[in-house]
């Protein structure tokens, strides 16, 4: 993969820093040298050079690495570019209000769900920090709900890739994933049905651009006996609905 980029040493780099994630903030060399098949030397290099500039900061207790504030800067930049949270955030309140469960909102990231935002209801305690948060589209509401409306090449990509399962729901079949992907565009909205995490099902509708692309998409998650068919089409309708004025504006 490296022949595909300008700057290969700066690519390895980035690689280095996609490797800390919410579920693995605090990483060591060898842990990172595993995971990117590199050597040692080369991820101390790396390090080194992020920690002099701000972008990772060593733990004294356990010689481990964990990303700084200069990575905080630059998100806060991306999203404040973004301006996508302060639009959709009034929305959001109101579905997780009526739907009395979490709402996330989330957009396609390198062919990914990149979550930027969770509301929850004023009766529920918030449960969850999600925001950056990462995701695979096939397996979840927010990005079944995009993958379903992307271009067919892009879409192919991702079905014809690795299809993992995270839980014995997920759908890892390309043919029986193609005739889902159908169906949501028929339904209008996509239902994780505990395919990406036991226990929760997931209904969400994607969101247009003006340029009739999909670009994100608005969910309602909850616990799974909590999402019988009635509820799924009410939750599916509430997000419709509320979404409505933002659809093909933005």
């Amino acid at each position: 993969m490296d022949q595909e980029y300008s700057v290969k040493s700066l690519a390895r780099a980035m690689k280095v820093l996609e490797c800390f994630s919410v579920k693995q903030p605090e990483l060591g060399v060898t842990e990172i040298a595993k995971t990117l098949g590199m050597q040692k030397s080369t991820i101390c290099n790396i390090l080194s050079t992020f920690e002099k500039t701000g972008y990772v900061v060593q733990n004294p207790q356990t010689s481990k690495y964990h990303l700084g504030t200069k990575i905080l800067h630059l998100s806060y930049i991306v999203n404040h570019h973004l301006g996508l949270r302060d639009i959709f955030l009034p929305y959001l309140h109101k579905v997780a209000e009526e739907a009395r469960e979490a709402c996330y909102f989330g957009i396609l990231s390198n062919d990914e769900v990149l979550y930027i935002e969770a509301v929850y209801p004023s009766h529920q305690q918030q449960t969850r920090n999600i925001l950056g948060e990462r995701a695979p589209l096939y397996c979840t509401g927010l990005g079944k709900a995009m993958l379903a409306y992307m271009p067919d090449e892009d879409a192919e990509r991702i079905i014809g890739g690795e299809l993992k399962a995270f839980t014995s729901f997920t759908l890892c079949d390309p043919m029986v994933l193609r005739d889902h992907l159908d169906e949501i565009r028929r339904n209008g909205y996509s239902v994780d049905n505990m395919e990406h995490e036991f226990g929760i099902r997931c209904v969400a509708v994607p969101v247009f651009g003006a340029n009739g692309q999909v670009m994100a998409a608005v969910s309602v998650s909850g616990p799974s006996p909590r999402f019988d068919h009635n509820t799924v089409v009410k939750h599916a309708e509430l997000i419709s609905r509320i979404l409505q004025p933002l659809q093909h504006c933005l």
